[in-house]
């Protein structure tokens, strides 16, 4: 397997041409971690249904209610179709209770590209993008044990975001490993 530049990858990924050096702007110095996050609207779970298509996935399956006084929503969504995202592999925050290898998305381009749930009093002001790997063997195979944790670029064949007030997370089907990085801290075990 040939593994790509990272900056070719995500560039490639988010279907704009990367400037030629000599045009960079000042700030292009700066890791892509500390760039400005876009703006994070989420899907509209009131309207999202099966055949929808957001941000280039298409929706497989909705199962979304309202509950609570203050409306908050909740459910399942099944979203299929290539994602291409670099994150940092590493073990579930509840290990060893969940096993499941689990890739926290830190980068502004990557966030871009996920579906979720728009932002509200539930989700807070600053919510974490991070999913784990239903396919978890070959996983493992692929990427190798998830500690310690190290980036990744890989391509998620189905996203299935998750919410309810209760402790659940998104999960993925891993469909290719475009490169591995290198070692990084563990995100989802540090504070924010």
């Amino acid at each position: 397997m040939r593994f790509l530049p990272l900056a070719v990858v995500l560039a490639a990924a988010c279907g704009d041409a990367a400037p030629p050096p000599d045009a960079a702007s000042p700030d292009a110095a700066q890791p892509a971690a500390e760039a400005p996050a876009p703006a994070l609207d989420g899907f509209d779970p009131s309207t999202l249904a099966t055949g929808d298509v957001v941000l280039g996935l298409t929706v497989t399956s909705a199962a979304l209610e309202r509950v609570l006084e203050d409306s908050v929503w909740v459910g399942e969504a099944v979203f299929e179709g290539d994602l291409v995202l670099h994150g940092v592999y590493q073990r579930h925050p509840d290990w060893p209770q969940v096993e499941l290898p689990c890739v926290e998305v830190v980068q502004a381009p990557s966030l871009a590209r996920v579906p979720r749930f728009p932002p509200d009093a539930y989700t807070g002001p600053a919510p974490r993008t991070w999913f784990c790997l239903e396919n978890a063997d070959l996983a493992v195979e692929l990427l190798g044990v998830p500690d310690p944790a190290r980036e990744v670029v890989i391509a998620l064949g189905r996203y299935t975001v998750r919410r309810q007030l209760s402790d659940v997370f998104d999960t993925a089907e891993l469909a290719e490993v475009i490169e591995i990085g290198p070692t990084a801290a563990p995100t989802l075990t540090e504070p924010r």
